[in-house]
């Protein structure tokens, strides 16, 4: 496996070496098996709270934030069926949901996949969360720490796993299953910051709803 390290040194051929990613709704729709259990879904929701959450989770060294929201994907068929927070619970839900609200979209892959062992542990940790009440007031230490250029102040301190956020979720699944840290503790956690992970260690981007975000993406990572 190459190391991590050689994986930043070369970060600047990602684009250019990675496969080609597929993207649309439609296709989805007809190929369902482009994603796979336990795929991440990197969301940019046009909502004001989408927006608000983008700001507070950028870094004064950050041009720029894309991912306001995170899901996981637990199961594909006929149906791409996702883990994530809906309204003030956890909930599994299609994903053309995000299609419903017009969100853009941006799937990833860990490097190599993940085995069928390694799906269905996952798909087990993550249903422990389903109808938990949504960590709302767990977002003020996620805006405080905006106030410390988003320096693990407050988001430290936080660490009750019974009321999630959508991105709690997805780190501490991979944490419980793989050892796998988004470059900073599960609780202290934010969309972003498992995008920016996923992009500096090169997860293979397997789909996008559209070329656009796909372009777009490539821009603020290049």
């Amino acid at each position: 496996m190459e190391s991590q390290e050689n994986i930043i040194n070369n970060s600047s051929h990602y684009w250019h070496e990675e496969p080609a990613s597929r993207f649309g709704w439609q296709l989805l729709e007809m190929e369902p098996n482009i994603l796979e259990v336990g795929d991440v879904v990197h969301v940019q929701g046009d909502s004001v709270f989408s927006k608000i959450i983008r700001w507070f989770s950028q870094s004064s060294n950050e041009s720029r934030t894309w991912s306001s929201h995170t899901g996981l994907v637990l199961e594909v068929g006929s149906i791409i069926k996702v883990i994530d927070t809906v309204g003030v619970r956890v909930a599994v839900r299609p994903i053309q949901s995000y299609q419903n609200e017009k969100s853009k979209v941006l799937v990833s892959r860990v490097p190599g996949g993940l085995s069928f062992q390694q799906k269905e542990m996952l798909v087990v940790k993550a249903l422990e969360y389903r109808g938990r009440m949504y960590g709302i007031f767990k977002l003020f230490a996620h805006a405080l720490d905006r106030l410390f250029d988003n320096r693990y102040v407050f988001r430290r301190n936080i660490r009750m796993d019974k009321y999630p956020i959508c991105s709690w979720i997805v780190a501490y699944v991979y944490k419980r299953v793989l050892g796998l840290l988004f470059g900073c503790p599960p609780n202290a956690a934010q969309p972003d910051d498992i995008l920016d992970y996923c992009m500096r260690f090169r997860w293979t981007n397997v789909w996008s709803e559209s070329a656009e975000t796909l372009d777009e993406c490539k821009r603020i990572y290049k």
